[in-house]
């Protein structure tokens, strides 16, 4: 089966879906899902997505309607279409068909961990940083410990006992730079 059928057979998946979301709400309302106005969705309690001032919103009307269902169909039939070109050799009709049932369930899934994917994929890029400033910190104390070429032994230790040698430069360790908020640096 190739993409473009997968997707086709998707997003009839898709439109299984949207035709029982209809049929629940018009059995739950006794009446077309576009005509539904918000504050008859359910009365007796606030739901916590429901901001201030939104149970007293119009209905949607037929073209809002028409248009989430066909966004829907695009959804599904996007989201199989991917999977097959992606796997071809898994794809069945019967596959395909499940994909675009749940194909928006799953999109709305994957955005809700988006955020969390961007904060965890930070913080290893981070500590990827840390980890090589620190191995470099490490490489360059390595370094300072051992003689050079043309360096005895006993100029290392007269530096770390703090006797200067001629090699070595001497850094002023009673003023601390720091970085101001403004990222221009500063002395304190």
């Amino acid at each position: 089966m190739d993409w473009f059928m997968a997707a086709a057979v998707g997003a009839s998946g898709g439109a299984v879906m949207e035709s029982v979301d209809f049929i629940k709400a018009i059995r739950w309302h006794r009446q077309m899902p576009w005509n539904v106005q918000s504050d008859t969705i359910d009365p007796p309690k606030r739901r916590a997505d429901v901001r201030p001032g939104e149970e007293h919103l119009p209905a949607p009307g037929w073209k809002a309607y028409s248009l989430a269902g066909v966004l829907r169909l695009f959804v599904s039939g996007t989201l199989t279409g991917a999977m097959a070109a992606t796997y071809p050799q898994i794809t069945s009709p019967a596959v395909a068909f499940f994909i675009g049932l749940g194909a928006l369930s799953a999109v709305q899934e994957a955005t809700t961990l988006v955020p969390l994917m961007v904060k965890s994929a930070g913080r290893a890029a981070l500590s990827g940083v840390v980890g090589e400033a620190q191995q470099q910190a490490q490489t360059l104390q390595q370094d300072r410990q051992q003689p050079g070429p043309g360096q005895s032994t006993d100029a290392l230790l007269g530096s770390q006992v703090g006797h200067p040698s001629i090699n070595d430069p001497q850094t002023d360790t009673s003023v601390v730079v720091q970085q101001d908020p403004t990222g221009e640096g500063g002395v304190a």
